[in-house]
């Protein structure tokens, strides 16, 4: 097979053949028997999880009652005389569906969106060849616990947003707090919903046109090469082996923000099936049947689908936020989710708006995922809270997961049987992705509806996230221009210097940085970051904030070449059984290893004397 990577830009892949020593007969055989098994373990996981939905139902429901006896049928006067602040979320999707459960108990909480129904985005372009799929994907905007106002945002002011309903009219929703999610939009439709498609019966017949649309064609051309691009495309070659499927991107690999395995896994995927993937290969200009490449080449096909990016549904906030916008059209925010000002301070006026999702302007190196726009509504919620309380604000996305970096979780199917899944640098392909993503999807529909499997799947799924980021599967390494590891040690202890000469010689990237616990630099890191002088115990300064003991030691050799960075698996053990192991160490480290009276120096270079903090 021949890599469309190591082809010149523009050059197509020939279509492969089957291997000569694997019989077509075998190959049927063989993948009858993936999608077969496939289908029986989705089938089986969701028939589990539909039981265990079913009997939590029936456990709140006898809940409820039983407290409705002790409390009474009927609130009393003094409930109904309470006033609770009024929450205005804006959009039905991601982050504004997880604020709405987060807020709805406590607060007036009212969802307003252009539409009445939820739609699991990331399986929508199955779709495409499979419209009848969209009764698994979607469902009504939850209105048990909140009121659900169905227009379109047309402005928003600092206590109030003005929409336009669907017959027309003219209304204005004041707040005392306001969550803006209000989404993206996509040019290749019908990916994303529009304005014109405000209930079910009308998105159905929008998919409908566009499966049928798709059917009748023999060829077709993308244009993009992320994980929309790369769906869309497996989802046509899946369904109709014999279309022509072309691929354009102006970068040199599929999913280039993803981990290199992602695009690497779904090339070959793509080329075994014959597309044709031109790389390099900037569009200038798209029709509805062409794309003119920058050079003035044109490539033709039945259908076009452009697929380079979802730029911000962001009209609303033209008006009064018009300056708090970036130059890609999303609102800029503080690190508490609050509108910014271009040099980054809060914006006057707007301290009770939140911005989370698409629309935001996020941290250099976060993905514009549902994973990560659910985070932003974890700290937008918890901040609309505390601002209400009089409490001081949490940043993102220490606020959501613990440190300064997101967990990147994200699944890129190809077709119903297959796929690539990664949580930040593990990346698992074929079957169990295919699996994963639909059991991610299924719940995804479950807790957007409120159902009691769907929302506790997903507490425990963000939780663990949060953890195994923090501890075994770290997020990718920071770009170098990001802040630096400092790690603070004791400077009279012979072990500890041994250990920094250790770390001169292996950590390759050379970010660490070294400044000792007893000098006037150490101490101030130390205030900085709250923690005590204890000479006991190293200190490591990362993107995920300040580690003593034994989790300091395991993240420093994270930073190491192999084999030592495999060491950091240790962290998943227990962190008192870890850190009683260290301070054991700790206790007796003069008496066992003696003390540093300058002899254990090494002659060094410039570079490495700048690695060490003095000012």
């Amino acid at each position: 097979i021949r890599i469309a990577s190591q082809m010149p830009p523009g050059r197509r892949a020939e279509k492969p053949s089957l291997p000569e020593t694997a019989p077509p007969s075998f190959m049927s055989t063989f993948s009858i028997l993936r999608k077969g098994s496939v289908d029986a373990t989705c089938g089986l996981i969701i028939t589990l999880l539909s039981v265990v939905d079913v009997a939590l139902l029936l456990v709140l429901s006898l809940s409820q009652t039983v407290a409705s006896l002790f409390k009474g049928v009927t609130r009393s006067s003094s409930d109904l005389l309470l006033s609770r602040p009024s929450v205005v979320v804006v959009g039905g999707s991601f982050s504004g569906l997880w604020a709405q459960r987060a807020l709805s108990d406590s607060y007036d909480v009212t969802l307003v969106d252009f539409k009445d129904y939820f739609e699991y985005t990331p399986g929508v372009l199955r779709l495409f060849v499979q419209p009848s799929w969209l009764s698994r994907l979607s469902g009504p905007l939850p209105r048990r616990r909140n009121k659900l106002v169905v227009g379109e945002v047309v402005a928003v002011h600092p206590t109030e947003i003005a929409l336009r309903t669907a017959d027309g009219e003219e209304a204005q929703i004041p707040f005392d707090y306001l969550l803006l999610g209000c989404g993206s939009s996509y040019a290749a439709a019908p990916v994303k919903a529009s304005p014109r498609e405000p209930d079910l019966p009308s998105r159905r017949r929008s998919w409908e046109e566009a499966a049928a649309r798709l059917a009748r064609a023999s060829s077709v051309l993308i244009a993009g090469g992320g994980p929309v691009a790369v769906e869309l495309a497996a989802e046509v070659l899946d369904a109709y082996p014999s279309v022509s499927v072309t691929l354009v991107t102006s970068g040199t690999s599929l999913c280039s923000g993803l981990p290199a395995a992602v695009g690497e896994a779904t090339a070959r995927w793509l080329e075994l099936r014959g597309a044709a993937l031109h790389y390099s290969s900037r569009v200038e200009s798209v029709r509805p049947d062409s794309v003119t490449l920058v050079g003035g080449q044109v490539l033709s096909a039945d259908i076009v689908y452009p697929c380079m990016g979802a730029p911000p549904a962001s009209a609303p906030l033209e008006g009064s936020l018009a300056s708090q916008l970036d130059e890609r059209r999303r609102l800029r925010l503080t690190p508490q989710l609050q509108p910014a000002e271009q040099n980054g301070s809060p914006a006057s006026g707007w301290s009770r708006v939140f911005g989370m999702g698409d629309v935001a302007s996020l941290p250099a190196g976060e993905l514009q995922l549902g994973h990560t726009a659910e985070l932003n509504a974890h700290v937008a919620a918890e901040n609309m809270r505390r601002s209400a309380a009089g409490r001081p604000l949490e940043e993102y996305p220490r606020g959501a997961v613990g440190c300064e970096r997101s967990p990147r979780v994200f699944c890129v199917s190809l077709g119903p049987h297959d796929g690539v899944v990664a949580f930040n640098g593990l990346v698992l392909s074929g079957a169990v992705a295919a699996v994963t993503k639909r059991i991610l999807e299924w719940t995804k529909v479950a807790a957007c509806a409120e159902r009691p499997v769907g929302v506790a799947f997903w507490k425990f799924g963000d939780a663990a996230s949060a953890w195994l980021s923090m501890t075994v599967l770290p997020p990718p390494p920071p770009a170098p221009h990001e802040p630096k590891v400092i790690l603070l040690f004791d400077g009279v202890c012979l072990l500890c210097s041994t250990f920094v000469h250790f770390l001169l010689d292996h950590n390759a990237d050379q970010r660490i940085h070294f400044c000792a616990l007893q000098s006037e630099p150490g101490k101030d890191i130390l205030t900085r970051h709250g923690l005590p002088l204890d000479v006991s115990t190293v200190v490591l300064i990362d993107e995920c904030g300040a580690h003593v003991r034994s989790s300091a030691a395991l993240r420093t050799l994270r930073h190491c070449g192999a084999p030592y960075c495999f060491l950091y698996a240790l962290a998943a053990l227990p962190r008192p059984l870890r850190d009683f192991g260290y301070r054991m160490v700790a206790a007796s480290r003069y008496r066992l290893f003696g003390k540093d009276d300058g002899s254990a120096c090494r002659r060094m270079t410039k570079a490495m004397r700048a690695r060490f903090l003095s000012t």
